[in-house]
């Protein structure tokens, strides 16, 4: 099951915008340059000659453009360190590709296990090396059945997740000839106060110039992406578990639960020595916690970490709900202050480049990214129906690092997974993982 490109189009904004420059929030330079994105599958149930047509995709996007146009510009670095995106109407990157030899049926008798998406449904490296890089790219896959398998990279440090699937959303309204919101481009929402910050935030290190990010990378650690699957009655379940012995006055969310049930059977299966202090680091949307409050259309960066650390015979030893509780009292003191202190943290470094995230998924930690909450499938049409499934690249692998995602029917989640395979083949006969779940 081979991925062809047949052709690689640059696709501009219908009409000229303005060709101006946008320095990058303090909460986009944050982010390494890696490319980010889920792959969609849309299945041609009726047999359609023009399903999810190509040039109608194309329309539309040049479409929305006129709208999104910074995405259609490149990066240009700053003395500081911070990039600037330069609005020239370069474009964007549609790749048009087939892929042979397989069905959405052959997708489906294998459960859509990682293992059996095909490589190639997306064409870019993780890493973003080169210079003035395009800033977003699409990919449309069409299969031997008629099913389209429509693949997004974005430069991380133009959008969050939250954006791109608005961005994402709102292409396939103009698909249909609908209204959308436009974005806002003001990052100056999320400037600096100007206050000198005595604040130095655990979730943000300056690295050394010769320190690289994601060191894992050029290790040949051998890592397996799996994909857990919680109905709702089994989330019900672990919600009641992490719950037990709780104080009266507190709570957790069911999310808590989640993070902590991965964060301890994860920590137990890497057999870490007790006395090492581990951390658990969450993306948390600010946008409704800022004051005021950030514009759902603004599509930049609102993501912060949340970063929760504990030592290792704490967390495996201890009970559940303490662990709940942690994960809980950390998400808690993320208030608009602490946001805003770390905003003012960042505008301090002399050289915005070497700003790193504190977790580096080295074996010891543990990341999250949950996009259950807005990625939902009945909201992303581009005129031929929903998507069916959404899968991330074969290339995706973070060791320690995972992905809770919706699923089309909204009857639980799906969580996207990546362990040293050794690691995981012990966590999954872990009593307590087993608890919740069927392998």
């Amino acid at each position: 099951m081979s991925v062809t490109i047949k052709e690689t189009l640059y696709v501009k904004p219908a009409r000229p915008t303005k060709h101006g420059q946008i320095p990058l929030s303090n909460c986009d330079i944050i982010f390494p340059a890696v490319y980010v994105g889920p792959i969609y599958f849309f299945k041609n149930v009726l047999k359609k000659d023009n399903f999810m047509n190509i040039q109608k995709l194309l329309a539309s996007l040049g479409d929305v453009l006129n709208d999104y146009y910074p995405l259609a510009g490149t990066l240009k670095s700053a003395f500081d360190g911070r990039p600037i995106i330069d609005c020239n109407d370069r474009g964007v990157q549609f790749i048009v590709a087939e892929c042979s030899g397989i069905t959405i049926n052959h997708l489906e008798e294998k459960n859509w296990e990682h293992a059996v998406i095909p490589r190639g449904l997306m064409q870019t490296e993780n890493m973003c090396t080169e210079i003035d890089p395009i800033l977003f790219k699409i990919q449309h896959t069409t299969f031997v059945d008629g099913t389209v398998a429509l693949g997004f990279a974005i430069h991380h440090q133009i959008m969050d997740g939250y954006g791109l699937f608005t961005f994402i959303k709102n292409w396939g309204r103009r698909a249909r000839l609908e209204q959308i919101d436009p974005p806002i481009h003001d990052r100056n929402l999320l400037k600096a106060s100007g206050n000198h910050s005595t604040y130095v935030p655990y979730e943000y290190f300056v690295m050394k110039p010769t320190e690289i990010i994601y060191p894992h990378a050029l290790t040949n650690k051998s890592l397996t992406t799996k994909i857990f699957r919680f109905c709702q009655e089994d989330l019900k379940r672990l919600h009641i578990y992490y719950s037990a012995g709780i104080p009266n006055g507190c709570w957790i969310s069911t999310n808590d639960a989640l993070v902590a049930h991965f964060w301890r059977t994860i920590t137990r299966a890497r057999n870490i020595d007790l006395n090492t202090e581990v951390f658990c680091s969450i993306a948390f949307n600010g946008r409704d916690r800022l004051n005021p409050p950030i514009p759902k259309s603004y599509y930049g960066n609102v993501v912060f970490q949340v970063c929760q650390k504990m030592l290792v015979s704490q967390l495996i030893n201890g009970s559940p709900s303490s662990v709940a509780l942690q994960v809980r009292k950390a998400i808690t003191e993320i208030n608009d202050s602490h946001m805003r202190s770390i905003i003012d943290w960042v505008e301090q470094q002399p050289d915005k480049s070497l700003i790193s995230e504190c977790i580096m998924f080295n074996g010891e930690d543990f990341g999250i990214t949950n996009v259950s909450k807005f990625q939902k499938y009945n909201l992303i049409d581009f005129g031929d129906g929903n998507p069916i499934k959404q899968r991330r690249r074969q290339e995706f692998a973070l060791d320690g690092h995972y992905i809770v995602q919706s699923t089309e029917t909204d009857d639980g989640i799906e969580v996207y997974f990546n362990l040293q395979t050794e690691k995981l083949e012990i966590m999954e006969q872990d009593p307590e993982f087993k608890k919740f779940i069927v392998l």
